[in-house]
């Protein structure tokens, strides 16, 4: 018993670890930035965590989502119009319904057009932009009332995230279509030949996704106060922050089993990354640039930690060979 929960303390460490080196770094590195600026931090991380946890249903299968950003811009935009209608109620109904109604919207697209993912993520994209551009009528933002924004703060965005993050423990692990988008990441082939409807399932996936892009839509309206439709592809740099996430995470499963956590350690590493270069005062084209080497650095390790693991197997399977040698 003693050594399960030495090995779980050790695990969280480790997965806590890229998080810790990052704010040690910019502690190091700005006098304007400390270990202290990590629960504001935290609470700039739920949007993008809340975008993370939409996208981690299409990334297992596959599927590359391109318009996350106006998906959530729209669904932001007709929340703050249904706000000024019918109050809060109208905001996370007209917020989460959107981002429904996008989701079956991709979802039938694909399944019954069979049109290629990328092809449809790019077209409603524009498509969605465009939508919500149109709902301003002409302005090009919404706004609602400055009460509004406590939902958007500590403590009530920590508990809109844990209820999401709940949602999608159930969702991921303890549902039907949680055990096939599983099998079907781990192996499309060997899934469909078991049984698994490939097309029914991806559909699902579009759908739950919406589900959680509606209600960071919602949440991003509440913390900003307001929110500015974009066009000509503005909203494709919202991805990048979630789809690294999303990355960290499923690295970060490799020591704990929890896809939520995980992927809450990664979108806080992100925030952390983004605010920390702020602080240190990096010109903008350098923190796109250093954001694109981390994005590629995870991504590099991600595509190959089994050959990265092997790679040390093998070496202390020399070194354990040479010493018994002589």
């Amino acid at each position: 018993m003693q050594n399960m929960g030495k090995n779980i303390f050790l695990r969280i460490i480790y997965i806590l670890v890229i998080p810790f080196v990052l704010l040690t770094i910019f502690t190091i590195a700005s006098k304007g930035f400390s270990y202290a600026s990590s629960g504001l931090i935290l609470s700039q991380s739920m949007i993008p965590m809340l975008m993370a946890l939409g996208i981690s249903f299409t990334f297992i299968v596959g599927i590359f989502e391109l318009s996350i950003g106006s998906q959530v811009i729209l669904s932001a935009v007709v929340g703050g119009i249904l706000y000024q209608q019918i109050g809060v109620a109208g905001l996370f109904i007209g917020a989460i319904g959107t981002g429904l109604i996008c989701g079956v919207i991709m979802g039938c697209l694909y399944r019954f057009l069979r049109i290629p993912t990328m092809v449809i993520s790019l077209g409603m994209l524009m498509v969605f932009e465009v939508i919500a551009k149109l709902l301003t009528s002409g302005v090009g933002f919404i706004t609602v009332e400055s009460d509004v924004k406590q939902l958007g703060a500590p403590p009530v965005n920590f508990i809109i995230v844990g209820a999401a993050c709940v949602l999608f423990y159930f969702i991921y692990y303890k549902t039907k279509f949680g055990h096939g988008i599983r099998a079907l990441g781990c192996n499309d082939y060997v899934a469909v030949n078991l049984g698994i409807n490939n097309n029914r399932l991806k559909f699902q996936t579009y759908v739950f996704s919406g589900l959680f892009y509606g209600l960071a839509g919602a949440l991003n309206l509440c913390y900003a106060g307001t929110v500015s439709a974009k066009v000509e592809m503005g909203s494709l740099s919202m991805m990048f922050t979630p789809i690294v996430a999303v990355l960290i995470g499923l690295e970060l499963m490799n020591f704990i089993n929890v896809f939520p956590l995980t992927i809450l350690i990664g979108a806080f590493s992100v925030t952390v990354l983004s605010t920390g270069m702020i602080a240190v005062g990096l010109p903008s084209q350098m923190q796109d640039f250093v954001t694109g080497v981390f994005m590629l650095s995870v991504m590099i390790f991600s595509t190959n930690s089994a050959k990265i693991a092997k790679a040390f197997e093998n070496r202390k399977l020399r070194k354990q060979l040479n010493s018994s040698t002589n």
